[in-house]
């Protein structure tokens, strides 16, 4: 295991996975946020926020992790009035039309919600709809290990 900590968010990533905690520099001045990207496969360099990039390289039994943060003045209301990171996720959260684009095989879920006056999305991806169930241990130990801090 290795611990992921920059820009007041936190991940434990196990062996053989890949990551990153960045925040984006804008060139017109614009306020931007911080990004979480976690993988079970070795990520491409310069990916967009939603690591596109990234799921377009998946395979059946790859997994990808995104959470984005958003304008702290919308905790709490709208689309992420839930507090607390999500918890319990499950194989029939997922489909492929949350994906961005469709990619075939690629599901997807997102949530949204707030921690420590802080909005956020959780974006998960998988390598393959059918076999979501089996990854799913996977995906709920490493999003277990989440933090967040003011």
């Amino acid at each position: 295991m290795a611990t992921l900590t920059r820009q007041g968010l936190e991940i434990e990533l196990p062996d053989g996975w890949d990551g990153r905690i960045y925040r984006r520099e804008a060139d017109d001045g614009a306020v931007t946020r911080r990004a979480l990207h976690a993988a079970n496969f070795a990520l491409p360099p310069n990916l967009g926020d939603y690591a596109v990039g990234a799921a377009e390289r998946m395979t059946a039994g790859d997994v990808l992790v995104v959470l984005i943060e958003f304008d702290p003045a919308r905790a709490g209301e709208g689309l992420y009035k839930n507090e607390g990171l999500p918890t319990g996720l499950s194989a029939d959260d997922f489909s492929p039309s949350a994906m961005p684009r469709a990619m075939p095989g690629r599901t997807a879920a997102q949530w949204f919600f707030s921690v420590a006056g802080r909005a956020f999305c959780l974006y998960v991806v998988l390598g393959n709809h059918n076999g979501r169930a089996t990854l799913m241990p996977l995906v709920n130990q490493v999003v277990g290990t989440l933090r967040i801090d003011r």
